[in-house]
């Protein structure tokens, strides 16, 4: 089981598996930006976190879970949210971004994707997105401060009304 270190407001280090440390990571970002606090237009659509498999998308080789996934009234993918580990990061991800940016819907100009990564492997997410052709709306880091998650937008290419960092 991998772990993450990640130090307490009491300086003692506490142990927390990848998996659960993920998914925390995903339900703070779906509280605070799908939609953000202060957006008056968010309608009806749904937040739905996967913390446990709740809503998946088809595709050529199963059903993906994405972290967060934004759902239209009808029940159709508008937004997601992918959250990434240090290890994740790499060219395996490819189909899988390729795969959830062509099934969300569209923004202002591009497909909602949007990729969160931690801190210092923004460069590489980026070029495998752009090597890749694949449409996102927004890439950003996350790092772990003080016992509190740091989001930094990093490239917003649907719009600055999207570009907040925590």
């Amino acid at each position: 089981m991998a772990i993450v270190n990640n130090a307490s407001n009491n300086g003692v280090e506490d142990m927390i598996p990848k998996v659960e440390m993920r998914k925390r990571i995903a339900r703070i970002i779906a509280a605070t930006r799908f939609p953000f606090i202060d957006q008056t237009t968010w309608g009806d659509l749904k937040t739905v976190v996967n913390d446990e498999p709740r809503f998946g998308v088809e595709g050529p080789d199963g059903v993906v879970y994405p972290s967060i996934a934004i759902l239209r009234p009808d029940g159709g993918l508008q937004e997601v949210g992918e959250v990434e580990m240090e290890d994740s990061v790499t060219e395996v991800q490819v189909p899988k971004w390729r795969l959830l940016s062509e099934k969300t819907g569209m923004g202002r100009k591009v497909k909602k994707l949007y990729i969160y990564v931690p801190e210092g492997l923004e460069d590489v997410a980026k070029r495998l997105l752009e090597e890749n052709g694949i449409e996102y709306a927004g890439l950003r880091t996350w790092a772990i401060r003080e016992g509190q998650l740091a989001l930094t937008p990093i490239v917003t290419p649907d719009g600055m009304v999207d570009h907040r960092p925590t």
